[in-house]
């Protein structure tokens, strides 16, 4: 028998996948009900049920890693009756993990669990999450599934249009009273705990008027025919067995009473610290969101979460600042905020350096706009690739293991929020044309001159530190500004740590039409 060849066996295939269909198959899921809210643990005080009734939010910006990983812990650990997540990413390692076996602690106490990850998350924690879904409190949902998860690159053959549009949203919702959103992910890189390197990131926890419409965003989503249940994505019902493999593994993990006792007073120390630095808040705020009708090639301009921020936020009239880790303005976008500077808008923006930036094609799309902002007057800071950690982190102090000094101290930028006359936004949306028109975000606008100069304080002390500021030389030459703590300012005529064959792909990357995509 002749022994067909590789361009039959793969013509076959081909057409199999064509009759077969690449759609997805119908959803199986059942519309559930939205989160009801269950104040009474989380809202006490006369002062705090007054700013309550006043339609006002308690925020804290969480600057800090471990902070903003204690306040997850937090509302996971302290939830009585709910608790709703969706993330982009979720990693199985050590934060990942920890977190999984928190909300499986809560499921044994009784809390409902609702955890909701886009698929652009890969296979990795599939069987975890599958043994945690036979929990009976404990349900899995995968945004926006691959068909072929084990071969995505047929899906950006076939689906292109489907599974170019992902859910990019970070949130967590206890009881349908108190939440945490911003930029990061569940991976030890966005708090501090990675072997790699660490991503400097910007959330906010916030709780009163404006959680419920994150109870609103997040049901649409749950509901919506996009989001499927895991097993019906696995096409594995699973089995009780995986859950206790799984207990046991968790519990394999746990330190011993003594120890705990140990790492929770370090915690209790640190979050007691911070608190004293930043002590909550309390103004008007309002949660932001696209729906999830933006996943799908033709969604509405209602459905944009830049919509509902112009609303809130209106134009900036003396001052804006933007940060963000990925920045594409575009040149429509270059035009507007060169034009609100030749009107007198003080604008200061920061994103990352090349050697910062984890997407180098983000990078290079973003260069070709610096020339026309720096001539207009707007100021330019790129975060440096390293930031000096001298201390330990929270992670090698809890754990005992050592961070090399090299990945401690080696950052990128991954916040994303901006401020303008008194209004501040802090959410997963950066600016460029993926956040604008294809990725689904979330975020908080808050309502604060108090706060909005308060950031604006805290980038006058750091930006020196941890950035490179970008100005025009007398041959109107981009050169870059490196402070030194003695004083002396060291002077960069390319980009810092770049080679001219870099500095030749960025600019040859953008003659070609792919800045629609980032």
């Amino acid at each position: 028998m002749t022994k067909p060849s590789p361009f039959i066996c793969l013509s076959v295939f081909t057409l199999t996948l064509m009759i077969s269909g690449c759609e997805l198959a119908p959803n199986t899921a059942k519309d559930a009900e939205i989160t009801p809210a269950q104040p009474a643990q989380w809202i006490e005080g006369q002062f705090s049920k007054q700013q309550i009734h006043e339609g006002k939010t308690a925020f804290l910006p969480l600057y800090d890693g471990f902070i903003s990983m204690a306040a997850r812990l937090y509302l996971i650990n302290k939830a009585h009756h709910h608790l709703d997540l969706q993330y982009y990413i979720w990693k199985d390692d050590y934060i990942g993990n920890m977190m999984l076996a928190q909300l499986l602690k809560a499921a044994e106490r009784g809390v409902k669990v609702r955890l909701q990850i886009d698929d652009q998350n890969g296979t990795q924690l599939d069987d975890k999450l599958l043994a945690l879904s036979q929990h009976p409190n404990i349900q899995v949902k995968l945004f926006n599934p691959y068909k072929f998860r084990k071969l995505r690159a047929l899906d950006y053959g076939f689906r292109m249009k489907q599974v170019n549009h992902r859910m990019h949203n970070k949130l967590i919702i206890a009881d349908g009273t108190a939440a945490v959103t911003g930029g990061r992910n569940i991976s030890s890189e966005y708090f501090d705990a990675s072997e790699d390197f660490q991503f400097t990131d910007v959330d906010i926890f916030f709780t009163g008027q404006s959680v419920n419409a994150a109870n609103q965003t997040f049901i649409k989503f749950w509901n919506d025919d996009l989001s499927y249940n895991l097993q019906q994505v696995l096409n594995d019902a699973g089995n009780p067995e995986m859950l206790k493999k799984l207990k046991t593994e968790f519990a394999r993990e746990d330190v011993d009473e003594t120890e705990l006792k140990r790492r929770v007073g370090i915690a209790e120390k640190q979050v007691e610290q911070q608190l004293k630095k930043q002590p909550v808040h309390w103004a008007p705020a309002y949660f932001v969101a696209d729906t999830p009708a933006k996943a799908r090639p033709h969604a509405k301009n209602g459905d944009y979460i830049y919509t509902h921020m112009l609303e809130l936020m209106g134009e900036p009239k003396k001052h804006l600042e933007l940060v963000s880790s990925y920045f594409i303005p575009t040149q429509e976008g270059t035009d507007y905020l060169t034009h609100r500077a030749q009107q007198g808008v003080k604008i200061r923006i920061l994103t990352n350096s090349f050697q910062a930036n984890d997407v180098a094609l983000v990078y290079a799309y973003y260069q070709q706009y610096r020339q026309q902002l720096l001539q207009n007057g707007i100021e330019l800071w790129e975060f440096k690739p390293y930031i000096i950690r001298p201390e330990r982190t929270w992670y090698e102090v809890m754990t005992g293991n050592i961070i090399p000094a090299k990945n401690k101290n080696s950052s990128s930028l991954h916040a994303k929020f901006f401020d303008l006359d008194g209004m501040v936004f802090i959410g997963s949306f950066n600016f460029d044309p993926r956040s604008a028109f294809l990725n689904t975000e979330v975020g908080l606008v808050i309502q604060s001159e108090d706060f909005q100069k308060e950031i604006t304080y805290a980038m006058d002390q750091y930006l020196p530190r941890i950035a490179y500021q970008l100005k025009l030389n007398e041959k109107n030459e981009i050169i870059w500004l490196e402070y030194q703590k003695d004083g002396r300012i060291i002077q960069h005529l390319h980009d810092p740590d770049t080679t001219k064959f870099q500095r030749f792909m960025m600019n040859l990357v953008t003659k070609f039409p792919g800045e629609w995509l980032m």
